[in-house]
C-alpha cells in the first residue's frame, strides 16, 4: 500500500512538473515582452525558463546570467549558475540576494506571487512568449534579441531555421507513408505518461512527419496496455532521461529491456521492432534555438528505414 502512494505522488509530481515546462501556444491572455524597456548597460539576469536560458547563452551572454530555474539544464555550463528550483517554489528572498536587474520568466510563471515582491523592488520582469512551431522559436529569439540588443544572433537563427524547414520538407516528401508516433513519458516504471493532444510532443512528432497516435484526450494521461494495444505505434519518443529511469540494476536490465518487458509494448510495432527513439529533454521539447535542429534529427530517425530502401532503389 505505500509503495502505491509514493508511486502516486511521483506520477502527480512528474505530471506538475512536465505540464509546467509546456508551453501554451493559444494562450490569449499572455503578456508580451516589452521590447522598448530600456537596457541597462550591465545585464544581471535570472532565467526562470531553460529555452530563455539556452536563447541567452546563444546570444552569448552567459556572463550575465546569475540564478536559473530547475527546467534549465543546457549548455553544461549553466549548472554552475545559482538554481533557484521549480518556478512554483521560487523564494523572493534568494532571488533578491542575486541582485538581479533583470528577470525573464514565461507565461506558465505570470501570476507567481514571488514576483509580487520582486516587482516592488523595481526589478524589471519581462514575459517571454514560448509558442510550440519553428516559426515561433525564431519570435522568441527575435523578441529578446530585440530587448538585449543581440540583433546578429536573431538573423544567424533564423538562417538555420529556415535551412532545417527545408531539409525536414525535402526528406518528408520523399517518404510515403507516415509512422504512427507515441511519446512517453516517464519518471521510473511506477511514473509512465502518454502525451496527447496540445502538447510539444504532438508538435515536434508533427514536424517531423510523423501521426501524434493520441487523438482522444489533450495533455498527458498515464500509460496503460490497452492504450498500447489501442494506438499500434510504430514508434516509441522518449526524452534520454525517461528511458534511462526505467533500468534496473538489481535485474541488470537497461531502461530499453525494462520498457519492452512492459505489458503492451511488445505487441506493438514499435516494441517488435524495437523502434524505441530518445532525445534530451529541453532539446526536443523547449522550442528554443536548437528547435530545429530536433526536429531534423526526429524525421531522420523515423524515416531512416523508408530512406534507406529508396536510396538502395535509386
Amino acid at each position: 500500500m505505500k509503495s502505491i502512494i509514493n508511486a502516486a505522488i511521483v506520477l502527480a509530481a512528474s505530471l506538475f512538473f512536465l505540464l509546467s515546462c509546456t508551453s501554451d501556444a493559444d494562450s490569449s491572455s499572455t503578456t508580451v515582452v516589452d521590447t522598448t524597456t530600456a537596457a541597462p548597460k550591465e545585464w544581471r539576469i535570472v532565467s526562470l525558463n531553460g529555452t530563455i536560458t539556452e536563447l541567452l547563452h546563444t546570444f552569448k551572454l552567459q556572463d550575465k546570467i546569475v540564478g536559473v530555474d530547475v527546467t534549465s539544464t543546457y549548455p553544461e555550463s549553466v549548472k554552475s549558475i545559482a538554481n533557484l528550483g521549480h518556478t512554483s517554489q521560487l523564494n523572493t528572498e534568494a532571488i533578491l540576494e542575486l541582485k538581479p536587474n533583470l528577470i525573464l520568466i514565461d507565461e506558465k510563471t505570470v501570476g507567481n506571487k514571488a514576483l509580487e515582491g520582486l516587482e516592488e523592488a523595481g526589478i524589471d520582469i519581462q514575459v517571454i512568449q514560448i509558442p510550440q512551431t519553428l516559426d515561433g522559436s525564431l519570435k522568441v529569439a527575435q523578441q529578446l534579441g530585440t530587448l538585449l540588443d543581440q540583433t546578429i544572433e536573431t538573423e544567424v537563427l533564423a538562417k538555420k531555421i529556415e535551412q532545417n524547414t527545408k531539409k525536414i520538407n525535402d526528406l518528408v516528401a520523399k517518404v510515403t507513408e507516415k509512422p504512427k508516433v507515441l511519446f512517453i513519458y516517464a519518471r521510473g516504471a511506477q511514473a509512465m505518461m502518454v502525451a496527447g493532444k496540445n502538447t510539444f510532443a504532438e508538435k515536434m512528432i508533427e514536424l517531423a512527419g510523423g501521426i501524434p497516435v493520441v487523438q482522444e484526450f489533450e495533455s498527458f494521461k498515464p500509460l496503460t496496455a490497452e492504450a498500447l494495444l489501442q494506438y499500434q505505434p510504430e514508434a516509441i519518443l522518449m526524452f534520454n532521461s525517461g528511458l534511462a529511469s526505467l533500468a534496473d540494476e538489481a535485474k541488470e536490465q537497461t531502461g530499453k529491456e525494462q520498457l519492452l518487458a512492459i505489458p503492451g509494448v511488445g505487441q506493438t510495432p514499435a516494441g517488435k521492432n524495437q523502434k524505441i527513439i530518445t532525445m534530451e529533454g529541453l532539446y526536443l521539447s523547449g522550442f528554443g534555438p536548437r528547435s530545429s535542429d530536433a526536429a531534423l534529427e526526429l524525421a531522420t530517425a523515423l524515416h531512416n528505414n523508408e530512406l534507406t530502401l529508396l536510396s538502395e532503389v535509386e
